[in-house]
């Protein structure tokens, strides 16, 4: 089936819920439709790693209970979720599909996003595939959309085991493009929140001062009430400012004016894909915003050539900040990695802190520059993948366009808006740090107008 943004559909907790209080619908029925999916594709998906499905059924049903005695705990009571194999799971391995984790032993906490959501009556599901190390060879996930093409990477499993129906809500990750990248090329709202305001306390972290945690759901809904129940209960990482918990999704603003990015992506995206971008911000136009070109000032100049050029220090920052126990680990075991893992190992051994202190002013540079733009453009627009999703190689598809939102760690979406070949392809929508709750207004506006069925029906003040 060939897919079309103005159709498509994905579970939506918040929409059940209305039907939890009127006794048409229940939180195990609800599990139970996912479940159904899971039998159905899972053999060929392969999202998972572990499945947890008898327990996530003992709790649909003290959900239901509670829901039917009108005392749900959170507006998240009963949702079924799925968890990144880099977050650690009570009772599970984190082996983040690496071979130095294979005897891992099951964790004995939950990651704080994870204890957060059981707090509010969530249901966890199961672990989802990620790449080695979320940085490297690929896991066994199909884009579900065509199982001969990449799912993308490294929140493999997650925005797959989303795209099939599986579960309304999984959690990802983000250093480059890991998070909106598949969301992207499997076709579904994504969130990258502002760097620190959800926290990602609890399992492998490849990068502390890169890293996001990422919310994959079907809905900007169920990501809204998701995101909320994280920050009250965990608010975001140590020394960050959290998420500001709100219980209604922002109401929709048509942005005024939006920058436009290029970055290294635009070179290598193919012609179809720069065709239907193209034809999508002349319909944006045509309501009345504004598409900034870099040329139209030396602002927008300036910082369409520092994001253009973000390729040039990233990786020093990703490399040097695992680089000590990677280059220790490689030399007592070199089985244990990829062939890709070894060159990055190889890479992080000839830095120096001089790279990284380099590195770090040029990010700084590149921040500074973003921030200019605060009052000038409401955000900033391109897209978020060079196409659909790859046939063979690259594997995990190219985080060209997502580099400079992760450097900058300002909130940034995928919309789910575009088909090519009858594929997903997502535009990336960034705002400005600390205003997640503007940006999800922008998306809203945009995601009512050309994928409706992916913002979600909201019940608001049930609980």
């Amino acid at each position: 089936m060939a897919y079309d943004s103005a159709t498509v559909e994905y579970f939506c907790f918040a929409k059940a819920r209305v039907q939890f209080l009127s006794g048409e619908d229940t939180p195990r029925a609800f599990l139970e439709r996912g479940i159904s999916s899971i039998e159905k594709r899972e053999r060929e998906v392969r999202a998972f790693v572990s499945l947890d499905l008898e327990a996530a059924r003992v709790a649909a049903d003290a959900a239901t209970e509670r829901w039917r005695a009108g005392r749900p705990l959170s507006l998240v009571d009963g949702l079924p979720f799925a968890v990144k194999d880099c977050y650690d799971v009570a009772g599970f391995p984190t082996r983040v599909n690496s071979a130095l984790f294979d005897d891992a032993p099951p964790a004995r906490a939950d990651a704080a996003h994870v204890d957060a959501l059981r707090r509010g009556g969530a249901l966890f599901v199961g672990k989802t595939v990620t790449t080695e190390l979320t940085m490297a060879a690929p896991g066994p996930t199909w884009n579900p959309w065509d199982l001969s093409r990449t799912p993308g990477g490294s929140s493999s499993g997650s925005a797959a085991a989303v795209a099939a129906h599986m579960v309304p809500l999984a959690t990802g990750s983000q250093v480059r493009g890991s998070g909106l990248r598949p969301a992207s090329i499997c076709g579904i709202p994504a969130l990258k929140p502002t760097f620190g305001a959800l926290s990602r306390v609890g399992g492998f972290d490849p990068s502390p001062s890169l890293n996001h945690l990422v919310l994959l759901a079907g809905t900007l809904a169920d990501i809204w009430d998701s995101a909320n129940q994280i920050a009250r209960v965990v608010g975001g990482d140590p020394g960050e400012a959290p998420w500001a918990p709100d219980d209604t999704l922002p109401a929709p603003r048509r942005p005024l004016r939006l920058a436009r990015q290029y970055t290294v992506g635009w070179d290598k995206t193919d012609a179809d894909s720069k065709a239907v971008f193209e034809g999508f911000l002349a319909k944006l136009a045509a309501t009345g915003v504004e598409i900034v070109e870099p040329k139209d000032g030396p602002l927008f100049a300036r910082y369409e050539d520092l994001t253009s050029r973000v390729l040039e220090f990233f990786f020093d920052l990703l490399l040097w900040e695992i680089r000590s126990p990677l280059i220790a680990l490689a030399a007592a075991q070199p089985e244990a990695f990829s062939e890709t893992m070894h060159r990055h190992i190889a890479n992080a051994a000839k830095l120096t802190l001089a790279d990284y202190v380099r590195a770090l002013a040029r990010r700084d540079e590149l921040r500074a520059a973003h921030a200019a733009l605060e009052g000038e453009v409401d955000g900033f627009i391109t897209l978020a993948h060079i196409g659909p999703g790859q046939l063979g190689q690259p594997p995990l598809g190219t985080p060209w366009y997502n580099d400079a939102s992760s450097a900058v760690g300002a909130p940034t979406i995928n919309l789910p808006v575009l088909a090519v070949e009858g594929l997903p392809l997502g535009v990336q929508l960034m705002g400005f740090p600390g205003a997640d709750a503007a940006l999800m207004g922008q998306a809203r506006w945009v995601l009512e107008r050309f994928a409706p069925g992916t913002v979600g029906i909201l019940s608001d003040n049930l609980v």
